[in-house]
């Protein structure tokens, strides 16, 4: 017969053997070493506040918690000197430069921006992140029509589109200029995993019986009538409006691209690193995901357009040899990839000259 002494040693040894197994077969079925899944979820519903239209929503500002902080310029991060104190770069971006599911903000592109400018003597610079999961590019047009003059920013980068493109995919027909998030999906930004769950994503084991005994599910689309071309124009038009705000503030301008995990057609190799991501990319990749790559290429267009630098992290995302271990999910990226994000943005600055002090003040 089975003794209690005997369980308590051998169920934890048994455990422990499964696991280091489970982790094997994960790099060698998938290509990639096993990541814990434990993210963060952040209290959206106490800092994201509804307001009337055109912004519908922002961000509380003064809000302090463990993992999100919002400052006095509605952006994610600390609060930033009196103005005046130090040259300022300022990003408008979505979700990926928000910095989703990373449960510190020491790990996030612009702390640690900011922490290789002070390691290169450039201890004069702070970085207002303005990237958000709520807006799309005409929301943060208007945001920043009124806010960029308290920032004062001395460089300006901006990377938007996609959340654009997502709103005109899900709703179709009833996609407009105008269009924003349902307050459905805003409040569903909230989630709430019970404690033994997120415990339990540190565990290769876990982690393959979830993905053998679930689906992930997105949000069902109104209709298929997607407005490709006016959502392109749109977008254009609202860089095109940066540009005019950059140049009104005296500030230097760049355009960004982000960068996705994935390619339209990757090799049986890469497929299984997908894979090890996100496990209906395939899906994805097979609707909307066809046009996040389409309109990657597109931000490069405009930036040309324009006459405006463009830091193209996606180019350097896609060179990097260990490019699929830098996303938690096929579009966002973890602490690895906001490593790899700082230190682009700081070269290509860099390579622009723009770190040092203009010629002209404002």
């Amino acid at each position: 017969m089975t003794t209690l002494p005997t369980l308590i040693i051998g169920l934890p040894l048994l455990l422990i053997t499964g696991e280091i197994i489970a982790r094997i077969y994960f790099r060698r079925h998938f290509g990639i070493p096993f990541r814990s899944r434990m993210i963060s979820e952040y209290p959206y519903n106490k800092f994201i506040e509804m307001v009337g239209a055109p912004l519908h929503y922002r961000f509380v500002r003064g809000f302090r918690s463990k993992i999100v902080n919002i400052n006095r310029f509605g952006c994610r991060g600390p609060e930033p000197k009196p103005t005046g104190e130090k040259k300022r770069l300022l990003l408008i971006g979505e979700s990926n430069f928000f910095g989703v599911k990373l449960n510190h903000e020491s790990k996030i592109w612009d702390a640690r921006l900011k922490a290789r400018l002070r390691r290169h003597g450039y201890a004069d610079w702070e970085i207002i992140n303005g990237g958000t999961p709520i807006y799309n590019s005409t929301q943060h047009r208007r945001y920043w029509e009124q806010e960029i003059a308290r920032v004062k920013p001395d460089l300006v980068l901006v990377g938007f589109g996609f959340n654009d493109l997502s709103q005109a995919w899900m709703m179709g027909s009833k996609w407009n200029a105008e269009a924003v998030w349902p307050e459905k999906f805003i409040l569903a930004l909230e989630r709430k995993t019970p404690a033994i769950q997120h415990f339990l994503s540190n565990f290769c084991l876990y982690l393959l019986w979830r993905r053998s005994a679930s689906a992930r599910r997105d949000f069902p689309r109104w209709d298929d009538d997607f407005q490709w071309r006016q959502c392109r124009t749109l977008i254009a038009e609202n860089y095109r409006a940066f540009k005019d705000l950059a140049q009104n503030q005296g500030a230097r301008m760049a355009i960004f691209t982000s960068g996705f995990a994935y390619d339209l057609e990757p090799t049986p190799e890469d497929a299984r690193k997908l894979e090890a991501i996100q496990a209906n990319w395939r899906s994805f990749l097979s609707g909307r995901g066809v046009y996040d790559l389409a309109l990657t290429e597109e931000i490069k267009k405009i930036s040309a357009k324009l006459e405006l630098p463009c830091i193209d992290l996606d180019k350097t995302l896609r060179s990097n040899p260990r490019r699929y271990e830098l996303y938690i999910d096929i579009g966002h990226f973890n602490d690895a990839g906001m490593r790899v994000v700082a230190r682009t943005f700081f070269q290509e600055i860099s390579k622009l000259g723009w770190w040092e002090k203009p010629e002209t003040t404002k």
